[in-house]
């Protein structure tokens, strides 16, 4: 059976006889070191494929089932995955900078130490996730869904996060320099050491949150829920606090001075 694998100008990017299944055929491309750049490949059943190293820069992988596939050290700049299943799969060390995933799904998917800066991931279900040290920087992530997911060293910086869920997500020493978490679900997360530097956070969920040790030098809490969260040691000089609900909170050894209405109990330094 000949599988030819087409670019959307209909060019064939590469042709053979010894695959049985598509996945099978990039495997055989990439071996051959073959650019796959702009494949049309939307739809595609590629679940359970390896894809490692695969050169799909640019590539068409809307509603792509790629379950357990293994895409490590792969090139998707500025790929279409809008709509595809990866749950389960291998992104580590992936490039996906400037890539659209939206609605995609990444349950329990392993993206370690991979770049995102740019890219489109509003409405993306990531549940469970391994985001350890990878770079999200200027995404867009707004009502993402991020339930138990760990970003722990992860690089947010400019990040839109509206009205995402982190619900007991790990982001320990974590850099979310400006990001945009407002109306963000962060209940029972750990942001302990994290970089929130100028990040608006108004209306977010912070109850149970630890942000022991963090940097708020400028954000915006106001409205915030802070209820019974951790924010020993944080550094909180010209943040802001308006109608934020500190009830419970712990707010020993705060240091800096807010902007507008302070917590409404702690020492400051």
């Amino acid at each position: 059976m000949t599988i030819a694998i087409r670019a959307a100008d209909g060019r064939i990017l590469f042709q053979t006889d010894d695959a049985d299944r598509l996945g099978e055929a990039i495997a055989l491309a990439t071996e051959q070191d073959v650019d796959l750049s702009g494949a049309l490949l939307d739809g595609a059943d590629l679940s359970e494929s390896n894809l490692e190293r695969a050169r799909l820069r640019g590539a068409q992988l809307k509603r792509a089932r790629l379950n357990n596939a293994n895409l490590e050290d792969a090139d998707l700049r500025g790929a279409n995955l809008d709509g595809a299943v990866l749950d389960g799969s291998n992104l580590e060390e992936v490039d996906l900078s400037s890539a659209s995933l939206v609605d995609a799904s990444l349950r329990g998917a392993n993206l370690e130490e991979s770049r995102f800066d740019g890219a489109d991931l509003t409405r993306a279900i990531l549940d469970g996730a391994n985001l350890e040290q990878s770079d999200f920087t200027g995404a867009k992530l707004d009502g993402a869904r991020l339930l138990r997911a760990n970003l722990e060293k992860t690089r947010l910086d400019r990040a839109q996060l509206g009205g995402a869920s982190l619900a007991a997500a790990n982001l320990e020493k974590s850099s979310l320099r400006q990001a945009q978490l407002e109306n963000a679900n962060l209940s029972g997360a750990n942001l302990e050491k994290c970089d929130l530097t100028d990040a608006r956070l108004v209306r977010a969920d912070l109850s149970a949150t630890n942000l022991e040790k963090s940097d708020l030098r400028g954000a915006d809490l106001s409205h915030a829920n802070l209820r019974d969260a951790n924010l020993e040691r944080c550094d909180i000089e010209g943040a802001r606090f308006d109608g934020a609900d500190t009830t419970g909170a712990n707010l020993e050894r705060l240091h800096g001075r807010p902007a507008g209405t302070p917590p409404s109990s702690g020492p400051y330094r």
